[in-house]
């Protein structure tokens, strides 16, 4: 998403610089005024302060389990604990099955953390987001059970409401609509899906 986000802005022509936070923190930079733009799945709080400008990218979000302990159907998710990122937005298929206990994390970082460390059971998120938590924490992707997919959710370009002008937005829709149709975009999250070199991550 980082280089994602510098080819929208190369593209677009515009100066900027480009920080990865905690995926709650994106609402209240909009809010404060430190961040501009956000790259990230919607919700109902980021709408209030960010326009939608352009989807950018469709992922996969999966629920992600320990190999000696797998989820293997949502179900089994019933009077369980699940760990997700605040601000992540989590659909009613998940959110109302029965007993369900959500435990709030800064991060996937913290959410694979979490997990690992067996107090919860499994972790929710977007592939890449948890994939690469895992993999940055220095885990083997054999340590996690084959995942379930949950649905697919789309990262959206938002830019906030504060700085939003007809002329910003439809420079920014031009410059995702012209990535999409070189495929540069798509090029990117495919040489993210080889970077981790198992056949069981989600495309």
């Amino acid at each position: 998403m980082y280089d994602i986000g510098m080819l929208i802005v190369q593209r677009a022509g515009l100066a900027a610089e480009n920080h990865v936070v905690p995926y709650a923190r994106t609402v209240l930079s909009l809010q404060n005024g430190t961040a501009d733009m956000v790259l990230r799945f919607t919700n109902d709080e980021l709408r209030q302060v960010a326009h939608q400008v352009a989807p950018v990218l469709q992922l996969p979000t999966v629920v992600v389990s320990r190999r000696e302990a797998p989820v293997q159907r949502l179900e089994e998710l019933s009077h369980r604990t699940l760990s997700v990122a605040r601000s992540f937005p989590v659909p009613e298929r998940l959110s109302q099955l029965p007993g369900l206990q959500l435990q709030a994390v800064n991060n996937n970082e913290h959410a694979i953390q979490m997990l690992m460390g067996r107090r919860v059971d499994a972790a929710y998120g977007s592939n890449l987001g948890l994939f690469g938590a895992a993999r940055g924490l220095g885990l083997r992707m054999q340590a996690l059970a084959p995942p379930v997919v949950v649905e697919r959710q789309t990262f959206w370009l938002h830019l906030s409401r504060s700085r939003a002008t007809p002329a910003l937005i439809e420079r920014l829709s031009q410059a995702v609509e012209a990535l999409q149709r070189e495929g540069a975009i798509h090029r990117l999250y495919e040489r993210a899906l080889e970077a981790f070199g198992d056949d069981r991550m989600p495309a």
